[in-house]
């Protein structure tokens, strides 16, 4: 992974941050326009091998608004692969390219999250039903390659598919105890900024 590759995600997420601090002044001003761009232009930023994605820096973590929702949707309707399993770094098992599991938490309470993993469910009941059926005809869900992504993203498949695929997976309800707070003074991206404060350079 070159540094050309890290500036050019430092840029994303610049643009993404002057956008949402448009959209924090004055909602009804916000450029979605340029949102919708900037979707087409880091719908494939995985960051691949080198520290988190362009995606997970914006969404992860964060209070979701109208704002993200509609990134998100940008994202989807550029070819964004919630479901893409990437390397971290060097030695680091693959990991989603987005959390699930802060999305599936942050459902619970927030309706614009709740929209979001909605999104990821219909998409899961696509690219998952072939292996549900896979499994019900007697194949192992394991000799499937989609199985390492089901386990990963497990948070975002519908209760009945992942109980046709692989029950023990299901997980309980969830509660909210242990929601991730929302920094009052850095805003909707402070997990970002700390994310990128480890792994790369500040912004310019």
């Amino acid at each position: 992974m070159t540094q050309h590759v890290h500036d050019e995600i430092n840029h994303l997420i610049g643009e993404f941050m002057d956008l949402q601090e448009a959209w924090e002044r004055d909602q009804d001003a916000v450029d979605w326009n340029a949102l919708e761009a900037l979707a087409r232009k880091g719908a494939r930023a995985y960051n691949e091998g080198a520290g988190p994605s362009f995606h997970a820096l914006a969404l992860d973590g964060v209070q979701h608004s109208e704002f993200h929702e509609r990134f998100f949707e940008y994202l989807l309707q550029a070819d964004f692969d919630p479901f893409k399993l990437v390397s971290a770094g060097s030695g680091r098992a693959a990991v989603p390219v987005i959390s699930h599991a802060d999305l599936a938490e942050a459902a619970d309470a927030n309706p614009s999250s709740a929209r979001m993993r909605s999104s990821l469910m219909a998409l899961a009941r696509t690219r998952f039903e072939p292996l549900a059926k896979e499994t019900e005809a007697g194949k192992p869900p394991s000799s499937s390659a989609l199985f390492v992504v089901v386990k990963a993203c497990a948070e975002s498949i519908p209760d009945d598919l992942l109980q046709r695929i692989a029950p023990e997976l299901l997980k309980p309800q969830r509660g909210t105890a242990n929601k991730q707070r929302v920094n009052p003074v850095e805003g909707y991206l402070s997990t970002a900024e700390v994310e990128i404060e480890k792994s790369w350079k500040p912004y310019g």
